[in-house]
């Protein structure tokens, strides 16, 4: 990183463009491991390989989005998790992200069960600008 920042002035991180629940939130909700989507806006590489986020349906319930559990081959159970995973790739890379998504045992349950679903993402970048280059000539 501090490479990086010396040539370039700036840490492009690899994301997957969706925003998450905090993980001592999700496990409010009974959430025992993995990251909770929230939301997935349209023009995030996550909402073009179907990755579902977290909605009120019509009625006025909640209805849970897709659970991260893994990245490739790494187990995801915080958002620290996920983190870690993306710093392995870069930006424009594929990854393998599995999601646990519920689904209702039936039409008329108010229970849910967990399928594992693997989507293929590419990454986008996400610069934060850290040092301004060149501020002082002397």
């Amino acid at each position: 990183i501090v490479d990086t920042l010396i040539r370039d002035g700036r840490v492009v991180r690899p994301i997957l463009g969706i925003s998450y629940l905090e993980s001592k939130q999700a496990r409010a909700l009974g959430i025992e491991r993995g990251v909770l989507v929230l939301d997935v806006p349209t023009n995030s590489p996550a909402y073009k390989s179907g990755m579902r986020g977290t909605r009120r349906t019509e009625s006025g319930l909640i209805e849970i989005g897709d659970i991260i559990v893994k990245i490739e081959d790494k187990k995801i159970n915080t958002e620290a998790d996920l983190f870690a995973a993306l710093e392995s790739y870069k930006p424009g890379e594929v990854v393998r992200v599995t999601v646990n998504r519920p689904d209702l045992e039936s039409p008329t349950s108010k229970s849910f069960i967990l399928t594992p679903v693997t989507l293929s993402i590419e990454l986008r970048a996400s610069a934060t600008i850290v040092v301004p280059q060149n501020t002082y000539n002397r």
